[in-house]
């Protein structure tokens, strides 16, 4: 027949009909027939597609009247499918307005579903009457078109990006611009081409977020997300309101941000409810300070404890950005030598641990309360043992740090999970990350393969082993009363055998 697969069935209120999947082979007629549409890119072996499936079944339910169609996208089968819309994860949810991709943020449960589709099925631009001042709603910013009309790459900018902020227009002859609002800020304006699309989903992007804004649990993933620079404001609390501290240095933040927007988002945080993350994170709480991301998230950071003023906190965010400030790292009190098989190292300890001239290392990075980790701790002590008999240890040093208490100042090693294991070269500055079989005998293997030392290896072993069998020769001529011209016969046939 001539239906589509995608048409919706009949289906009964208690027993929804399952939403229909779709193939690479159908998808340019189906996104061009379908104006308004939500498709979840799903993987059949993932739990959370299988907990989502029936709740998106219901919402396709639901949503029959509106007109808008929801499908299913195998998006384990049909990788280029996947690829081409970016889909990273299982299960993603996509909205495509028109035929452009629009980003999903709704839940997850058919009613959450049901009423974002809904919410983005009116108009994106909400027009005002005249002489009005549009104010942010939601906690989310909102961008004002002031002009005589609408202009349509406005609208298309808005369209895509409807659920990322509140756009307005004000019908204002003889005007032609748009700013974009925060709670508690004052207007920006965007400088570019009112008709640009492109232009004004930049102009969005680079100020999603407030220009000195709250970093708590609830904001921090927008933070990381946006993929910009970070600046962490921390100062003490003490008798005052938390609402009273940020007030009082707005003015300086405020004024730090200005100069680095679009590249930096500064934030103010509570340092009293966050004592304990961000202690793990920067250390013990010495405020007031700074702490910079070059990117939200990253593991670097560099921490500022000088005077506070807009010019020093500017100058030390541009050396940031220069790469002339060296990042701040967590890092125990360096250990008491004392001189076992396994040599422990700290953040500050680590380079002079394991980068030599001319012995090999290999780090273990553990935690303390990580159970693969004991049972690894077991196979690297055995490996210790191993090289102290074989009298190896002045050429391979095994170390072993609390990655859980100590970051990395090497770029080659960003340990984020429980035990990793690196292996370093002697006379360089990479870090091998080793992946094989975490035994005494899985990382003697590898020692053996890949060491800059290994032809050495090979010949102490074999010296060991030949006065090992000199050491047996001389026991067996003791027992047996060989005579020493007899011995020396031995001794020739078994080296040249």
């Amino acid at each position: 027949s001539g239906t589509h697969s995608w048409l919706p069935a009949v289906a009964s209120p208690d027993d929804p009909q399952p939403v229909v999947s779709i193939t690479k082979k159908e998808w340019d007629t189906f996104l061009a027939t379908s104006y308004h549409a939500l498709v979840n890119f799903y993987a059949p072996w993932c739990g959370h597609s299988k907990k989502l499936n029936p709740e998106f079944d219901r919402a396709a339910q639901n949503l029959e009247s509106t007109g808008v169609k929801l499908v299913k996208v195998d998006a384990f089968r049909e990788k280029d499918l996947a690829a081409k819309y970016d889909i990273k994860g299982f299960p993603t949810v996509v909205w495509f307005e028109g035929g452009k991709q629009v980003e999903y943020d709704g839940g997850r449960t058919a009613n959450n579903i049901t009423e974002w589709v809904k919410s983005a099925l009116g108009p994106a631009v909400v027009e005002m009457n005249p002489g009005s001042t549009p104010t942010p709603e939601d906690g989310k910013p909102v961008l004002v078109l002031y002009a005589d009309a609408i202009r349509a790459g406005f609208e298309e900018a808005a369209k895509a990006n409807r659920k990322k902020a509140s756009w307005r227009f004000v019908p204002s002859p003889g005007q032609s611009k748009i700013v974009i609002v925060h709670p508690n800020e004052d207007p920006f304006t965007f400088l570019g081409s009112i008709e640009d699309e492109e232009e004004i989903t930049n102009f969005l992007m680079d100020n999603l977020l407030p220009t000195f804004g709250k970093l708590d649990a609830d904001t921090f993933e927008k933070y990381v997300k946006a993929g910009k620079g970070l600046v962490w404001s921390l100062f003490p609390i003490g008798e005052a309101d938390f609402g009273a501290i940020q007030a009082k240095y707005r003015p300086i933040m405020g004024e730090v941000a200005k100069k680095f927007r679009g590249k930096y988002f500064v934030t103010y945080t509570d340092v009293v409810k966050l004592k304990e993350p961000l202690e793990k994170m920067f250390g013990p709480a010495e405020y007031p300070a700074i702490a910079v991301q070059r990117k939200a998230g990253e593991k670097k950071k560099y921490l500022y404890k000088g005077e506070m003023t807009v010019q020093k906190i500017t100058d030390f965010i541009n050396g940031v950005d220069a790469g002339l400030v060296p990042p701040t790292l967590r890092s125990q009190q360096p250990p008491v030598p004392h001189g076992g098989a396994v040599t422990p190292c700290v953040g500050s300890t680590l380079r002079k641990t394991i980068f030599s001239p001319d012995k090999d290392a290999l780090l273990q990075v553990h935690a303390p309360w990580c159970g693969s980790c004991k049972k690894l701790d077991k196979e690297y002590n055995k490996l210790a043992r191993k090289l102290q008999k074989e009298k190896l240890t002045g050429l391979i040093t095994l170390a072993k740090i609390d990655g859980s208490a100590n970051d990395s100042p090497v770029d080659s090693m960003d340990w984020t999970s429980f035990p990793a294991v690196y292996f370093v070269k002697a006379g360089t500055r990479e870090a091998i990350e080793y992946e094989g079989e975490r035994t005494a005998k899985g990382l003697w293997k590898y020692l053996k393969k890949h060491s800059t030392k290994a032809h050495e290896i090979r010949d102490r072993q074999s010296k060991k082993s030949l006065e090992e069998l000199q050491k047996a020769l001389t026991t067996l001529q003791d027992k047996l009363g060989y005579s020493d011209s007899k011995m020396d016969s031995l001794e020739s046939c078994m080296a040249s055998s």
